[in-house]
């Protein structure tokens, strides 16, 4: 049956009836039983119908019980979820004690009837009709050149190593279950099988995070293809056990993470991820009030061995900095964690469309380098191209690279998929190679999970342009890690692929030029008018582990 907004409303007055009297200590369970089914009965049914009004009719019942007592919604929510969610209790009491106070918080906070509702069901899962762009049109300090110039290459290339997603677990244990109930494996929980079904071995498995040898091994193997410049790393230190992580946990095992990469022996410039936070995802604002400088603090330590003075006092005020590598070049490292679909905090003031004024201290800074004539690379965590970016502040953002594209941003880098891909930015009006102006670079993860190959990339940079003119994207065989466990060797880490090859076999280009936004565009052309073309990117972005599933150009695209 549907479920109707005001029929729901009807049934929480009555409840709200029943919880404003006073009742004896011997009912007070029976009525939360009472609640506790209300909303098991709202939840099923947003999961049987996945209708936008079933999954508003959700969050105002959900709502309107926090509204009486917020412990009261997050006991009857902890008590649903391991039936729902086919979670163990112990997941769904560490994620509903974690994000439900903040959850409940935007609920209270959000008009819910009058459009927040949609907003949120939409965003988070994508059950709603997408709403209308609301963020407007941006004011920048200066008009766009008229003629703007991109520099021309100055024919040396030198080396940048890309890291993302490290999500290193220090609690992995060899011969622990691989195939367990949790969202993370290969560790010894208190209900884990005596004897693994799947046993983990040391060097990972592509079901867990990575064991800390693995990152150790693959920062060896580097100096073996490449002598970097400098590196970045977009993000993601902490281990996906996300009913786990908290403060406590966070800081050390990101100080940890940040120790072993300065192994590389090269300068790396990183970036917050969804994950260096504790609780998860959770980046308060300035609107939603909470404080979050313990982790900018920490961070801004960790990464003070890499960065100078300005840059770490930048970190320690929101997590964002920019940096001048070399005269000419400029790295604006962001903290677009404010435009996660995940953080909770955003759905409270979902008119807020630049929490924190991050898309205002871009601008300041893309708007500095063109008055001085710098190109610039932007890295982050999580790429607004991408579904997990809330789409007003990604609208924003894409006027942004409008306004200062080709001739100031030279590159974007970003992480948090996992997987091998990219993503194009146009100019206004037509989709076409003649009008793609910047390209956004998804770098593979180091961490094999779900289902992936261990990897990392190096670029080929021009030192003027600061353009890419090639890609290459190296992995090892996780398949054979029970084998280099039974011998005693290591990873075959080994070239994947290099981009200006792959690609340039269906789109070729001149020795001369970057790896393009227009190049792309090209190429992508070619993935639809070329199956095998297409089909050589699907494995590469899955990098090469053969292990996600198939797609056709004639059907939809699976979504993991």
């Amino acid at each position: 049956m549907r479920i109707t907004i005001p029929t729901l409303v009807l049934s929480l007055a009555v409840a709200s009836s029943v919880y404003a009297a006073p009742t004896p200590v011997t009912h007070h369970l029976e009525k939360r039983n009472w609640i506790t089914d209300k909303i098991k009965s709202l939840f099923e049914e947003v999961l049987t119908s996945m209708e936008c009004d079933a999954c508003v009719a959700a969050l105002v019942g959900v709502k309107d019980v926090a509204w009486l007592n917020k412990n009261w919604a997050l006991d009857a929510i902890n008590d649903i979820c391991p039936s729902l969610s086919k979670q163990s209790a112990d997941v769904c009491s560490g994620l509903v004690y974690s994000q439900g106070p903040v959850i409940l918080d935007s609920l209270l906070s959000a008009d819910l009837t009058g459009g927040d509702g949609k907003f949120m069901c939409f965003q988070v899962l994508g059950i709603c009709p997408a709403p209308a762009i609301g963020s407007g049109t941006l004011t920048f300090p200066k008009p766009k050149p008229a003629n703007p110039v991109v520099p021309a290459p100055s024919g040396t290339l030198v080396d940048v190593v890309h890291l993302s997603d490290w999500h290193v677990d220090t609690q992995y244990v060899q011969g622990a279950e691989a195939a367990c109930n949790k969202p993370l494996c290969c560790r010894k929980y208190a209900d884990s099988p005596a004897v693994a079904n799947r046993s983990a071995s040391s060097w990972g498995d592509y079901n867990c995070d990575s064991p800390p040898k693995l990152g150790q091994n693959l920062l060896t193997y580097i100096p073996t293809v490449s002598s970097p410049s400098f590196a970045i790393m977009t993000g993601d230190v902490p281990p996906h056990d996300v009913w786990l992580e908290s403060k406590t946990s966070v800081v050390p095992e990101e100080a940890s993470a940040y120790n072993v990469m300065a192994g590389l022996n090269a300068k790396i410039y990183p970036t917050v991820g969804n994950h260096e936070a504790g609780p998860v995802n959770l980046f308060p604002t300035a609107a939603s009030g909470g404080d979050l400088s313990w982790l900018y603090s920490s961070l801004a330590d960790d990464w003070s061995r890499w960065l100078p003075a300005d840059a770490v006092n930048s970190v320690k005020n929101y997590g964002a900095y920019t940096v001048s590598p070399q005269p000419g070049f400029r790295i604006i490292s962001l903290n677009n964690n404010f435009c996660y679909t995940m953080n909770f905090y955003l759905y409270g003031h979902t008119s807020d469309y630049d929490p924190n004024g991050e898309i205002k201290w871009l601008i300041a800074q893309l708007q500095a380098a063109e008055d001085a004539g710098e190109r610039v690379w932007i890295i982050g965590h999580v790429g607004p191209s991408q579904t997990d970016c809330i789409q007003n502040w990604s609208a924003l953002y894409y006027q942004v690279v409008q306004r200062y594209s080709p001739h100031v941003i030279a590159e974007q880098f970003f992480g948090h998929t996992h997987y091998d891909e990219f993503a194009l930015y146009y100019g206004p009006g037509a989709k076409s190679a003649q009008n793609a102006i910047a390209t956004a670079w998804i770098g593979p993860s180091v961490t094999p999970y779900t289902d992936l190959n261990p990897g990392f990339r190096v670029y080929k940079v021009d030192t003027k342009s600061w353009n890419v003119f090639d890609s290459l994207t190296y992995v090892a065989d996780l398949n054979q890690a029970a084998s280099w466990d039974a011998s005693g060797s290591s990873p075959n880490w080994h070239l994947e692929y290099s981009a200006r090859t792959a690609y340039g076999a269906f789109v070729p280009l001149n020795a001369t030029a970057p790896l393009s936004a227009s190049w792309w565009h090209s190429v992508t052309q070619a993935f639809e008018t070329t199956p095998a073309a297409f089909q050589q990117y699907w494995s590469y972005r899955g990098k090469s582990a053969g292990r996600i599933a198939a797609v056709h150009l004639d059907r939809p695209v699976p979504r993991k």
